[in-house]
């Protein structure tokens, strides 16, 4: 400015420096289990162990409502380590320890879940739905294939904004199974009710039918209950969970699954499964009390006295 002893007005009222935003958390990778894991994690450039694997089987066993996701994971615990399938302790460390990574993630931050079109992925898509509704920011569904391309890229490109909601989660924590009818996937669980003329649900059905040629190893016996659905959704631990509760209409020896003769006539319809008591979702089935059932011909679900 030569000589001029006079301040500019701009060097009085220079512009301050931007404020620093906070930055956005990296997005959640949600998915269906352990088995996607580390192809998510490759398209996505994380670590395998930032991509959270939801782990339960929700068509099987109690799911009730009116439970606090807490309360609901002690409930889970249990049945998993009835069933077998995990020890109590670190069954419900698991379920905790999902949660609270999911619970944890900001809450303007993206969630991506990745997962499959069938019952299974149905009903975790409910359960995690329903801890998202609301949330300000985005959730976003890439969507996997039965026969995984070993590059999930383009399905990452591909996702698709998803819209939280709690009614899912909710129809299958119903007492009334009627509720699934209305959610997608949700209906295949109708046919899980016993049928009103033989006492099987139709994945019992499917063992028995499997198992009337003859013999079967466990691997062969779930490829051939396996191969009867479609979309397949079905886990080899789910087949031979049922398998076991079928006796004394199943029996096993020597490694192998075998169909009794009371198995048989049920099969043939000359006689009926008897009940026993189990859950489906919020349906509590036992048989000193009146129940659901699935009648196959009006394709709905009946309650019994």
């Amino acid at each position: 400015m030569g000589g001029n002893s006079c301040r500019s007005v701009v060097t009085l009222t220079r512009r301050a420096p931007p404020p620093t935003l906070p930055s956005v958390a990296e997005p959640l990778h949600v998915t269906n289990g352990d088995a996607p894991v580390s192809d998510i994690a490759r398209a996505a450039g994380v670590r395998p162990e930032d991509v959270v694997p939801w782990r339960d089987i929700l068509h099987d066993g109690p799911v009730p409502a009116r439970l606090a996701p807490g309360a609901l994971a002690r409930v889970r615990a249990a049945h998993l380590a009835a069933r077998g399938w995990a020890a109590e302790p670190d069954a419900l460390r698991m379920l905790m320890e999902r949660d609270a990574r999911l619970a944890a993630h900001p809450a303007e931050a993206e969630v991506v879940l990745w997962f499959e079109d069938d019952l299974y992925d149905a009903l975790q898509l409910a359960q995690i739905a329903d801890r998202l509704a609301g949330r300000p920011g985005p959730v976003t569904l890439a969507r996997l294939e039965h026969v995984r391309p070993g590059d999930l890229r383009p399905a990452l490109e591909e996702r698709e904004a998803y819209i939280p909601a709690t009614e899912p989660f909710a129809a299958l924590r119903s007492p009334d199974p009627r509720a699934w009818a209305a959610h997608t996937r949700m209906d295949r669980l109708l046919e899980e009710l016993p049928d009103t003329r033989t006492g099987l649900s139709r994945l019992e059905r499917e063992i028995l039918e499997a198992l009337a040629a003859g013999p079967l190893d466990p691997h062969e016996l779930f490829h051939r209950v396996a191969e009867r659905e479609r979309p397949p959704w079905l886990g080899d631990s789910t087949v031979f969970a049922v398998a076991d509760g079928l006796h004394p209409l199943v029996t096993a020896a020597a490694g192998r699954r075998r169909l009794t003769p009371e198995g048989r006539a049920v099969l043939d319809g000359t006689t009926t499964r008897e009940p026993h008591d189990h859950w489906i979702g919020g349906v509590h089935l036992a048989p000193d009390q009146p129940h659901w059932g699935w009648d196959a011909n009006a394709r709905e679900a009946i309650h019994l006295d």
